[in-house]
């Protein structure tokens, strides 16, 4: 039992700590006019995929629509994915990707999310290299969502630990992930996990599946990670044509108020945990905050 005499909080301020992490909203992006309104609204980072694919998670964009997203922003992410479905691809997909790679490099992209995976679900660190490969020494990686179809597979949360040093061998910068769950909402308790498992492998968790300006502070708050990947939330419907013309289709755009909202959402909801970090905290009470993340060196 604590003194009486005692101060009810004591402030414990760690001895060496880092500064905070990064605070980066990335938006999935499919047109030049996207990536426009993406970077006026505040995004950080645009990972950008083929026009109209964003309904089955996205394919490689072309190199021109790259070019068109490295006019606009600064920091472009493409995504190498030949097809909709599964992360195996067969050694005719492998080599098709790796022409895709050096296609987008020849107009100038650096970043790339990519990823393979084999049969049994686990990661294909020998495809996956072979994409890396082609993308460059000086390229940066992130691992994409098929990583989710790896810990949705998981038994225990020995996978994460797993997954995360196959993603240091590999020589990842980033991983996207919704926790192996539908959202990222569902998955907090193994994004959690995740980032402590990357970070101390100095790699970033980037939060996707469903992230929006309503669940960014508990994104934040639940699993300790501030770079959140957003798409259908940011965006708006519009119409391509008339509604009496034989082509009529609609298409969902970027919004670029919608990404200031939520990128104020998650600047707010990562400053508070920062706040949280470095307040007094109560001595010997089991319910005390626990020292937060990035007093443990992660980042």
């Amino acid at each position: 039992m604590a003194d009486e005499n005692q101060p009810a909080w004591e402030v414990e301020e760690p001895t060496d700590s880092p500064p905070a992490p990064a605070i980066v909203l990335e938006a999935c992006c499919d047109s030049r006019e996207s990536v426009r309104n993406a970077v006026r609204g505040g995004a950080l980072r645009v990972e950008i995929c083929a026009r109209a694919s964003l309904h089955c998670g996205g394919l490689t964009p072309s190199p021109a629509l790259v070019r068109a997203a490295l006019e606009e922003a600064a920091d472009v992410v493409a995504l190498v994915r030949i097809r909709s479905g599964d992360f195996v691809y067969t050694e005719e997909e492998l080599r098709d990707m790796v022409s895709e790679v050096r296609e987008l490099r020849s107009v100038g992209c650096r970043g790339f999310a990519l990823g393979c995976l084999g049969a049994d679900g686990s990661i294909d660190e020998a495809a996956t290299a072979t994409l890396i490969d082609a993308a460059g020494k000086d390229a940066v990686i992130c691992f994409h969502r098929a990583s989710d179809e790896v810990l949705r597979r998981a038994k225990d949360l020995r996978a994460v630990d797993r997954v995360a040093s196959a993603l240091e061998r590999l020589g990842c910068a980033r991983v996207l992930s919704s926790g192996g769950a539908a959202t990222a909402r569902g998955g907090r308790s193994t994004l959690w996990a995740l980032q402590k498992a990357c970070g101390r492998r100095r790699i970033a968790v980037v939060v996707a599946g469903g992230v929006s300006e309503a669940n960014a502070g508990l994104l934040v708050r639940d699993t300790g990670c501030t770079q959140l990947h957003a798409a259908t939330a940011i965006t708006h419907e519009v119409a391509r044509a008339a509604p009496t013309s034989l082509f009529f289709s609609t298409e969902r755009v970027v919004d670029a108020d919608r990404v200031a909202s939520l990128n104020a959402a998650l600047a707010a909801a990562a400053a508070l945990n920062e706040a949280q970090a470095t307040t007094a905290r109560v001595v010997g009470d089991a319910s005390a905050p626990v020292e937060r993340w990035w007093w443990q060196g992660i980042f």
